[in-house]
């Protein structure tokens, strides 16, 4: 028995002590991954590095500015490499030049910390960044600044498949995120609206969100690419972004259908006062695109600092003819074109204008102040559903506040147009001109007496 004890004695010792060392070793093991990384100073276990605002991973990770290259281009680009086929994280730290075009590879995300990143590839028809199909981009938060190129160049993340897919634009890749950062213009040049600061191309499943775009030159971001392979955007969110003074259509829908515009923020729009632009608009460019199931919902556009009428707040158009379109809903947005004041009428032409063939779409609960021209235009249109609609002081001189033109099959329901006395400019006529016909019209107001629309033939 006295044996017996010793033995289980000596065996309980042990156990201790193998306990003791797997303890400590758990307590050191971050430590010394840190100490290893430090000494790598490339290769990092993510789970000991985070940027701030970032919740760390248990994701293999590179810091991209401890590889080689001739610049932070490069250096992503070789830390992309290094990854290799590898889901895993880029880290890029404290700002830089990129003057070599950065490719990040599928199941890679790029994750900037606070800084300046100035782009200085110099490319015309291509992004400073191509991003493959399951690429993530996120900054840290407004405080990552990336700067448009300052002279030739606008476009700062593309889809790959958009420009290196022949024919270009036609191409289609999925699950690209860019989140969490600030884009700022430089070129003193406005291209207008033909290329875009964030080109998603025919992108399936692809996000942009929290990114301000600030006083860049080109469309901020747009959804589709080229039809004629019988490609489209598909699944697209576009949130709680902020564009101020943007030079070309904010938000643009060329190409794409479940596409989702929602808590975005558009001030002060416009930088040349010989191109006009739109905050959102939707326009297919030929008869194979697209546009089908488009939600516009709890966006801003307040352009009282705006310096020149810009053009209008939101547009829904089909001058392509393109078929089947819509549904299409705009619902609880705001749209300010100026200040409620006398002799002011506003740096937006038309709050919310449907036209040009376009069908099925439906217009409830917004609020539209201050206008030059209507608060809201139906024109050459059919099958819509306007209803609950606030418009304030809209309208001027012989433009009217609420405009229905060559028109069919609509119902405009319960909206109110009133004038505010602070800002007399505008009016509160409902009016339906040309070949419009068998459109309903019942609980319209001016907030006080009920509107009945003027019919002109």
């Amino acid at each position: 028995m006295m044996f017996a004890d010793q033995g289980t004695g000596q065996l309980r010792e042990d156990l201790i002590v193998r306990v003791l060392v797997i303890f400590v070793g758990l307590l050191l093991a971050p430590a010394a991954v840190q100490w290893w990384s430090f000494q790598s100073g490339a290769l990092v276990d993510a789970v000991t590095f985070s940027l701030p605002g970032q919740v760390a991973n248990r994701r293999n990770s590179r810091i991209a500015n401890s590889f080689p290259g001739a610049d932070l281009g490069a250096k992503i680009n070789a830390a992309d490499a290094d990854l290799g086929r590898a889901a895993g994280d880029i880290l890029v730290r404290d700002g830089g030049t990129i003057s070599t075009q950065v490719i990040i590879s599928s199941g890679h995300t790029v994750r900037f910390s606070a800084g300046t990143y100035r782009i200085a590839t110099q490319l015309q028809d291509e992004g400073a960044f191509l991003l493959k199909s399951g690429t993530v981009v996120i900054g840290s938060g407004w405080d990552t600044v990336i700067v448009e190129p300052p002279r030739v160049g606008w476009i700062v993340f593309q889809s790959y498949a958009d420009i290196r897919t022949q024919p270009t634009h036609s191409g289609t890749d999925s699950d690209i995120s860019v989140s969490n950062l600030q884009i700022k213009g430089a070129n003193p040049a406005t291209e207008g609206s033909v290329r875009q600061t964030i080109n998603i191309g025919n992108c399936h499943r692809c996000t942009v969100e929290h990114v301000w775009f600030n006083a860049t030159g080109v469309i901020g971001v747009a959804a589709g690419g080229s039809a004629l392979t019988g490609n489209f955007a598909d699944t697209v969110s576009i949130k709680n972004n902020l564009f101020t003074r943007v030079a070309g259509q904010a938000v643009a829908v060329v190409n794409g259908r479940n596409v989702t515009i929602d808590g975005n923020t558009f001030k002060d729009s416009g930088r040349n006062p010989s191109q006009g632009m739109t905050a959102i608009d939707v326009e297919p460019n030929i008869e194979k695109d697209i546009a089908q199931r488009i939600e516009i919902t709890n966006n801003t556009i307040d352009s009282r600092g705006s310096t020149f009428l810009h053009g209008n707040g939101i547009v829904i158009q089909n001058g392509a003819l393109t078929r089947p379109f819509g549904p299409i809903l705009i619902k609880n947005n705001q749209i300010i074109g100026g200040e409620l004041v006398p002799n002011v009428s506003g740096y937006i032409a038309v709050g919310i204008y449907i036209t040009s063939r376009t069908t099925d779409v439906t217009v409830i609960n917004n609020i539209i102040r201050r206008v030059a021209h209507s608060g809201i235009r139906l024109e050459g249109t059919t099958r819509n559903y306007v209803a609950n609609n606030t418009l304030i002081s809209t309208g001027t001189g012989g433009i009217l506040a609420f405009e229905v033109i060559d028109t069919t099959d609509s119902q405009i329901l319960n909206n109110v147009v009133s004038v505010d006395p602070k800002s007399p400019l505008g009016n509160s006529v409902i009016v339906q001109t040309s070949k419009s016909r068998n459109n309903t019209y019942s609980g319209n107001t001016n907030g006080r007496t009920p509107i009945n629309p003027d019919i002109r033939h």
